[in-house]
């Protein structure tokens, strides 16, 4: 029931390559997997740079057609389909699917979901946000399912009931959420500027954009309503 990460072959913030190195170091530490779906891998090739013990992804999955030769080379290939024919799945479906299904993760933690400006990647991103949703389709039933988005300066969240977000410096939080559906009803908020209680999220409405932090607050928390779907919170600082 631990985490699973998922590289994706999309944007990372070369400026903050200490972040994706903590981010690592401390799966290791908690033997949590790490999963590159093909070009994924490339970003432990800039990490390695110059350091004399690598890091190491526990597999590579995907048709591998955006990985090059001589890139750092996971313990484990997985080119089979896994039971897919060719393009049912995207790599990162792959990905997402292995960990759940081989390592039995309920806790899916993606990395590189973001477009990368210079290639106008706003399909993968829109397909990278449906991962974190394709997860909770693969255990359909499982409550205690999470699925973050993690980068430097941003983690989009999955939330199912409830979600606390803590205060990552002194600067401004902002949090927003994004719903799909239209039956994404807010229960209560805590230490939001503007209160979320009882508000429906609608999908073809913006008036859930761009809340923030109360001044000061050291975290904050969204709760649905029972029965509610799933909703998508932004927290970028």
């Amino acid at each position: 029931m631990g985490s699973a990460l998922i590289f994706l072959n999309g944007y990372y913030d070369t400026r903050h390559l200490g972040f994706y190195r903590q981010e690592i170091g401390n799966a290791v530490e908690n033997r949590f997997p790490i999963v590159c779906a093909d070009g994924g891998i490339r970003i432990f090739d800039t990490l390695n740079q110059r350091r004399e013990t690598p890091l190491i992804p526990d597999v590579l999955i995907g048709d591998m057609d955006s990985v090059v030769q001589g890139e750092t080379k996971a313990k484990q290939t997985v080119q089979e389909w896994v039971g897919q024919t060719d393009k049912d799945y995207t790599d990162g479906q792959l990905a997402v699917d292995y960990a759940l299904q081989k390592y039995g993760c309920r806790h899916i933690v993606i990395y590189g979901g973001l477009p990368r400006p210079e290639e106008y990647e706003t399909d993968h991103f829109l397909g990278n946000l449906k991962l974190m949703r394709f997860g909770y389709y693969c255990v359909s039933g499982v409550e205690r399912y999470r699925a973050e988005m993690r980068d430097p300066k941003q983690t989009i969240h999955y939330v199912l009931s409830d979600i606390r977000l803590t205060r990552k410096n002194d600067r401004l939080q902002r949090v927003s959420l994004i719903s799909e559906t239209d039956k994404v009803i807010v229960e209560k908020s805590e230490n939001l500027r503007w209160d979320l209680a009882l508000l429906q999220i609608h999908p073809d409405l913006t008036n859930a954009l761009r809340n923030e932090f109360v001044d000061g607050a050291a975290w904050a928390t969204v709760r649905l309503v029972d029965g509610s779907s799933p909703v998508y919170v932004i927290h970028n600082w």
